[in-house]
């Protein structure tokens, strides 16, 4: 199969471009004071993206992030997956969702629909499973991403999207202000790893309930929680994350009904990026949540579908 690049757009100025290999959202071209501004890294090609470590745009999973000694159990039974970083899995194994080619079943103006399907015993996760990814963009500069996985069997999902947003003029290099609406995050062990504590932001350099520049020397790849408890089940939106383009003529708003956001300041990139040059902001359960009881999370089944909306909204 063949990389397609798809496009939507509204009547607002913005154009959206997104893959059919990993679903990946790999441009977004909005209006600022009249010029276009592309607010998404990416490849100038898109052969590139065939080769990409970084997850580029990608829809990531069957679970996003981490899971610990690349394994969990369900009812007991114990489930051992593919192991892609050290011992543990990360974003759902090797090529995973971020690296098959998805079939495009509905496209619009504005809107379109991908879907993949998996065998069961993918990478270890027990279940065929049919994952479904709509993107919507409104006349208000909102890109809604719809995100729906389907199992024959009790499973573990948890997909999310990882573009790398940089709101400048040209994806300049310049420090962008951040706010996270979250009270409490997951400290990590060395291998990226929550220890199973959640934690308050309180007087800790993780505290960005008011909006900040982030620091140079200050790196993140952390889970920050939203909600103590799972609400997936809800359609309600909890606002996550604002970040502000170093000019200040643009905001991005992130919100979704997953009850945590993994923060990733983009320190592993290289050529053709650069260190910190993109800041991911994805929307998800908290990374290893099999193996964490205290964790909001939920199994995902033939009768209790996943379904996670996550927006993002440009205020100009």
């Amino acid at each position: 199969m063949n990389i397609t690049r798809y496009e939507i757009a509204n009547q607002d100025g913005d154009l959206i471009s997104i893959t059919n290999f990993g679903a990946r959202l790999i441009s977004w071209t909005t209006i600022v004071d009249q010029q276009p501004r592309n607010i998404i890294l990416g490849y100038q090609n898109l052969s590139d993206y065939l080769a990409d470590s970084f997850f580029m745009g990608a829809i990531v999973g069957p679970y996003a992030n981490r899971i610990a000694g690349a394994r969990y159990q369900i009812n007991e039974k114990l489930y051992p997956l593919d192991a892609n970083v050290d011992k543990h899995q990360l974003h759902g194994g090797s090529n995973a969702l971020a690296n098959i080619f998805w079939q495009s079943i509905e496209q619009k103006n504005d809107t379109l629909t991908l879907e993949c399907h998996l065998a069961d015993g993918f990478n270890g996760y027990p279940g065929g499973m049919t994952i479904c990814v709509r993107y919507a963009l409104s006349s208000h500069s909102e890109l809604t991403i719809e995100i729906s996985v389907h199992s024959e069997r009790t499973t573990v999902a948890g997909p999310t999207t990882h573009p790398y947003f940089n709101l400048n003029q040209d994806n300049s290099e310049k420090r962008h202000q951040l706010q996270i609406f979250s009270e409490h995050y997951t400290p990590l062990d060395k291998a990226g790893i929550p220890t199973g504590d959640i934690m308050s932001v309180a007087n800790t350099d993780y505290d960005f309930l008011s909006a900040r520049q982030i620091p140079n020397t200050f790196q993140l790849d952390d889970n920050f929680l939203r909600s103590l408890q799972d609400t997936t089940n809800s359609e309600q939106q909890l606002q996550h994350a604002v970040v502000q383009s170093y000019d200040k003529k643009l905001q991005l708003h992130v919100s979704s009904n997953y009850p945590a956001m993994q923060v990733y300041t983009g320190q592993y990139l290289e050529v053709p990026f650069s260190p910190l040059q993109g800041i991911c902001l994805e929307p998800q359960f908290c990374p290893n949540s099999p193996n964490q009881t205290n964790f909001p999370f939920h199994l995902t089944s033939q009768y209790r579908p996943l379904k996670s909306v996550i927006r993002y909204r440009l205020e100009k």
